[in-house]
């Protein structure tokens, strides 16, 4: 069954749209869990800026100026995977993994972000999202403390927490290891 979502990676005429989304979901996620400094501080024009450092097209740029954090085709030098969930012709999701961030991390494979518009929460374009770029292997993540929602999506994917806590984020969010072996 056709899901209507198209799976894809980013691309660099995706910029402003990426921005416009990340923010919108921390908006929609992160209210009331983050520091109200820091979350009124929250604009697309941020996370669009994050987003133009890293979806330059590739012949825009000569090959000895291309760095490891440059996403071609969904993939960057340092081994991040990246896709987007497109519908009726908006960017309505997005997913990141990489190699583990952290120095002591439980596992080689870090699910860096996974965030979805709240008016496509229960379509299952998060499990595409999943199931497309992270797959089943082990794996971990943060997730913040109070997003229940997310937690209970984690667990059914088979993550558990772990007894892992970061309070050291200068947005207030406080974040919970979640680990899949």
């Amino acid at each position: 069954m056709d899901s209507g979502y198209l799976i894809r990676p980013p691309a660099g005429g995706d910029v402003e749209a990426l921005g416009a989304l990340h923010c919108r979901v921390w908006q929609e996620a992160y209210v009331g869990l983050m520091d109200e400094a820091a979350y009124a501080a929250l604009t697309p024009e941020r996370f669009a800026g994050g987003w133009g450092r890293r979806l330059v097209p590739v012949k825009d740029v000569p090959a000895e100026d291309q760095d490891a954090n440059l996403l071609v085709a969904g993939r960057s030098a340092r081994g991040e995977r990246v896709a987007v969930a497109e519908y009726d012709d908006g960017l309505v999701g997005f997913i990141s993994v990489g190699p583990a961030r952290d120095e002591d991390g439980p596992t080689d494979t870090q699910l860096w972000a996974i965030n979805v518009l709240a008016e496509h929460y229960g379509t299952g374009v998060a499990q595409e999202l999943m199931d497309g770029v992270l797959g089943e292997g082990p794996a971990y993540l943060w997730v913040a403390e109070g997003n229940d929602r997310a937690i209970r999506f984690y667990e059914r994917n088979h993550f558990r927490l772990d007894g892992g806590r970061a309070t050291d984020r200068e947005d207030g969010l406080v974040e919970l290891r979640m680990v899949r072996r």
